[in-house]
C-alpha cells in the first residue's frame, strides 16, 4: 500500500490580516515544497471567507511529515511569520487514499 499521508490545514486570520497571511502562506509554500518527501502543496482561498485558507498537503510518508515540521523554514516561516497571524488553525492527517465503491443506484419505483 502507498504509504503517503495527506494533510488538510485549516486556517483563518481577521480580516484585515488576510492578504498579509495568503503572502506568508505562499512563501511557505514554496519552501516546502522544496523538500524531500513533499507531493505536493497546494494552498485554497475561500471565496466567500477571504480571511480562511485550506493548505493541502502531501508527503511521501509519515516520516517526511516528521521531517517537515523540524524543518529550518517551518520553524521561521511556519511558527514565527504564519501563527501570528492566525485566529483558527485545523489541522488532519489522513492516511494513504483506499478505494470507495461507488454509490449503489437505488431501483426504480415504476
Amino acid at each position: 500500500m502507498d504509504p503517503h499521508v495527506l494533510i488538510v490545514a485549516d486556517t483563518s486570520s481577521s480580516p484585515e490580516n488576510a492578504d498579509e497571511l495568503g503572502r506568508v502562506l505562499e512563501r511557505f509554500a514554496q519552501a516546502c515544497r522544496a523538500e524531500p518527501g513533499c507531493l505536493s502543496y497546494e494552498i485554497f482561498r475561500s471565496p466567500t471567507q477571504p480571511e480562511r485558507y485550506v493548505s493541502i498537503e502531501r508527503y511521501a510518508d509519515v516520516e517526511a511529515f516528521a521531517r517537515h515540521r523540524a524543518s529550518a523554514h517551518f520553524k521561521e516561516i511556519g511558527l514565527n511569520e504564519v501563527m501570528p497571524l492566525l485566529l483558527t488553525r485545523d489541522i488532519r492527517m489522513y492516511d494513504a487514499p483506499i478505494e470507495v465503491p461507488p454509490i449503489a443506484t437505488p431501483p426504480s419505483r415504476a
